[in-house]
């Protein structure tokens, strides 16, 4: 370390601005600490455009299905993907009551096709089925009808716990399914 001579100096516009330059790129690396594939392009280039306090309205043939709410929304003029930070999915049914909720660290957006992976301690919850499903990805596509995780999920329902392998189910959440089984912290039945 090299001393610094004479009194310290204010720091001029210039210098404010590196420093700010510099703490968005240690936070956005900081994002991305985990090894997923998903959240690379975080490292590799910085947002054209950033949005705070983030509500998006999905709908079908005139229904809202869901609405998206996010902290903040980084996106970049030569793609339709952007990246929400601190992210909600609201998902309804055709009635508009909160069918599901899935919440994460962050998400990979497509607004194109109203595509979703969250991705980072990803929770979905259904009230209506007292369940609620734990994994690091989840993915969400209002155009398949299908909500799906490829990655170990873990799932609690009516008391128990039961891991999986993977997880696919449909919008309505009647259809949920899980691959690889294993039950845990469940009472006697």
């Amino acid at each position: 370390m090299v001393p610094l001579r004479g009194r310290p100096r204010a720091c001029s516009g210039a210098c404010s601005a590196g420093f700010a330059t510099l703490a968005a790129v240690v936070a956005l690396a900081c994002l991305n600490e985990a090894d997923d594939t998903a959240g690379t392009e975080f490292q590799e280039s910085s947002a054209d455009d950033v949005m705070y306090g983030v509500s998006h309205n999905m709908s079908k043939d005139g229904i809202r299905e869901a609405q998206l709410q996010a902290d903040s929304m980084l996106m970049w003029n030569d793609s339709t993907h952007t990246w929400v930070m601190g992210m909600t999915l609201f998902v309804f049914d055709d009635q508009g009551g909160r069918r599901a909720t899935i919440t994460a660290d962050r998400g990979r957006f497509d607004m194109s096709t109203n595509e979703l992976m969250a991705v980072g301690n990803a929770m979905l919850t259904i009230p209506g089925q007292d369940r609620e499903i734990r994994t690091e990805v989840l993915n969400f596509s209002q155009e398949s009808d299908r909500v799906w995780s490829d990655v170990p999920v873990v799932m609690r329902e009516g008391g128990c716990e039961i891991e999986g392998d993977r997880l696919e189910s449909d919008i309505s959440f009647d259809q949920v399914k899980l691959w690889g089984t294993r039950e845990r912290d469940c009472p006697e039945r």
